[in-house]
């Protein structure tokens, strides 16, 4: 069987994330980090290289370099982006901007396809995302834009919280209408704790795509279910088994069959209301593509 083949298959993830930071050196007033006593981690420079070594069979597998923290606070940042640089369908970051120098610039735009930038309105910036600075950051990415000639997709989210007017909306997409490929508003999800849960619950559950799509590989090497899953129960590590082995195992296959079901007592995802009908769309009405 071909690479390709596994993939069609499902013996194999569509998509990798690889979190190569947990910590992060803002603080959000609505990140779920919040939840987590522990974010101090970084992924080991060797550890990176065994995930990249593996999937780098899979050609067509999209790979995303972030996670729970900030990845340009890796000091191998640079090395990372080079080593992705060329050997997937796509290699995708999101950052906060702060940390985004000339030289992070120039290794992003020669290695990474799509990148969005964490980021609100200039009147709540600074009372969400301290102790970072509107006009430093805005900065940045307006540096990064004039750099990048259109070859990495652009994208700026901001979080829609109790705080978020549907002025304040409106503002930030005429802020960056024009100067970006795509503008997102995210539901603010894990207030009450469970992580990918929504402050208006859903009553309409299907089967969640993402355990049959996405793989999560924390800094540590354990494994998660999805962008939701900050601290579940790991499926398998990566120091010891393989991606596929893991992709293919019991806790794997038990998680499908519950979503399969719709008997879900997966101790993240019943309590999840963020989760993917389909790729194309989710339940919360975003849309899940490569670039999510």
């Amino acid at each position: 069987m071909t690479t390709q083949e596994k993939i069609t298959a499902g013996i194999f993830p569509q998509r990798v994330e690889i979190e190569l930071v947990s910590s992060c050196n803002l603080h959000c007033v609505y990140c779920p980090g919040r939840y987590l006593d522990d974010r101090s981690g970084l992924m080991e420079y060797n550890l990176f290289l065994k995930i990249i070594d593996e999937v780098a069979a899979f050609p067509d597998t999209v790979i995303v370099l972030h996670r729970r923290g900030e990845s340009l606070l890796h000091p191998r940042f640079i090395d990372i982006c080079e080593k992705v640089q060329g050997k997937f369908k796509e290699v995708q970051i999101a950052t906060n901007a702060t940390l985004l120098d000339d030289k992070k610039s120039e290794a992003i735009i020669g290695a990474i396809d799509f990148i969005s930038f964490s980021i609100d309105t200039p009147e709540m910036f600074n009372k969400t995302r301290t102790p970072a600075n509107y006009e430093e950051v805005e900065r940045n990415i307006l540096n990064f834009l004039s750099m990048n000639h259109g070859r990495v997709k652009t994208q700026v989210s901001m979080v829609k919280s109790k705080l978020t007017s549907f002025q304040e909306i409106e503002r930030f997409k005429q802020l960056w209408e024009g100067k970006v490929d795509r503008i997102r508003v995210y539901e603010e999800h894990s207030t009450d704790g469970n992580f990918g849960s929504l402050k208006k619950k859903r009553t309409d559950r299907l089967p969640c795509v993402m355990p049959f799509y996405d793989f999560l590989i924390y800094f540590d090497g354990q494994t998660g279910r999805c962008n939701h899953d900050w601290n579940g129960p790991s499926l398998g590590n990566v120091k010891k088994d393989s991606i596929e082995t893991i992709w293919n195992n019991a806790d794997y296959s038990a998680l499908r069959k519950q979503h399969e079901t719709l008997l879900i007592t997966d101790s993240v995802c019943k309590n999840c209301d963020s989760w993917y009908a389909e790729k194309g769309k989710q339940g919360t009405g975003e849309t899940i593509s490569d670039e999510d």
